[in-house]
């Protein structure tokens, strides 16, 4: 009877083993995260938002430009309607770079009369020479931001203009190619185009596409005067820079600038001249 209450007492005085593996737990949390524990979940996070958020750049980017396609089609869709009831003539064009020009006789106020949803200005157009009351900064093109301000995002081929066309200026009235009988292909021939967003050309609503022959990188000239990458978010200035033109038949596309223009005798602007030998 003695033995049995001595082993009883005896048990009772052994201490509980400890469970090393739930001490190392109970630590933890009282510690919280090490350091090395906060890096990594770190570096995942900025590993997910490096690649998270050139994603939805790139969404964004491809939203803007569809729309900017849409507004292209409409600009083509009144265009064809205006021809309808004006014996098969083209628009015309009445802004001069830098200048007030004729706004009445421009493109921009002519082909809002046949159709409600034309948009000039470009879901792509950062300028700042917009009015203040459509998103710009009411900036001027002149020094000290004065002068007039952007109209259009969009203008057109001068070749297809009665007004402003080179073929005009040498050879006199009449030889304006200014309706479809005197252009070959035209759904290879660009008719709406992006202006571009700084600039006396920035106030215009056409290039002067016969000047961009004067070098040999005809790109650098002609992103003077139009948006060649107004498609890519960011300013590109070499052949391969994107933007969305209207063709002249009503179709709308996205189009590296050395697909349009390779020379003055062969380009996607000029009626009378071979077509590039790349682009379709």
């Amino acid at each position: 009877m003695i033995q049995a209450d001595v082993r009883f007492w005896s048990d009772q005085m052994i201490p509980p083993r400890r469970n090393p593996g739930l001490g190392r737990v109970l630590a933890r949390e009282r510690n919280g995260f090490t350091l090395i524990e906060i890096l990594v979940v770190l570096g995942v996070i900025t590993l997910l938002v490096g690649i998270t958020v050139p994603m939805l750049r790139g969404a964004r980017l491809a939203s803007l430009n569809t729309m900017d396609l849409s507004q292209l089609r409409q600009l083509g869709v009144a265009h064809l309607a205006y021809q309808a009831t004006n014996t098969d003539h083209f628009v015309d064009v009445g802004l001069p770079h830098g200048g007030y020009g004729d706004e009445a006789q421009s493109f921009a106020e002519v082909l809002a009369r046949y159709t409600d949803d034309i948009v000039m200005k470009s879901p792509l157009d950062t300028s700042r020479h917009w009015p203040s009351d459509v998103g710009g900064d009411g900036i001027g093109v002149e020094d000290g931001g004065a002068g007039p301000l952007r109209r259009t995002s969009y203008g057109m081929n001068n070749y297809l203009s009665r007004n402003y066309s080179p073929m005009v200026a040498l050879y006199g009235p009449g030889h304006a190619a200014d309706r479809f009988t005197k252009v070959r292909r035209p759904e290879r021939i660009v008719c709406f185009l992006h202006m571009t967003r700084k600039g006396d050309f920035a106030v215009s609503d056409h290039p002067h596409v016969e000047s961009w022959d004067a070098g040999n990188e005809p790109w650098e000239l002609a992103s003077r005067q139009v948006a060649i990458s107004a498609a890519e978010g960011e300013e590109v200035v070499d052949e391969l820079a994107t933007s969305n033109y209207g063709m002249l038949d009503g179709s709308t596309a996205t189009i590296e600038f050395g697909d349009l223009y390779e020379s003055a005798d062969r380009n996607a602007f000029d009626p009378t001249v071979e077509l590039p030998r790349t682009g379709g």
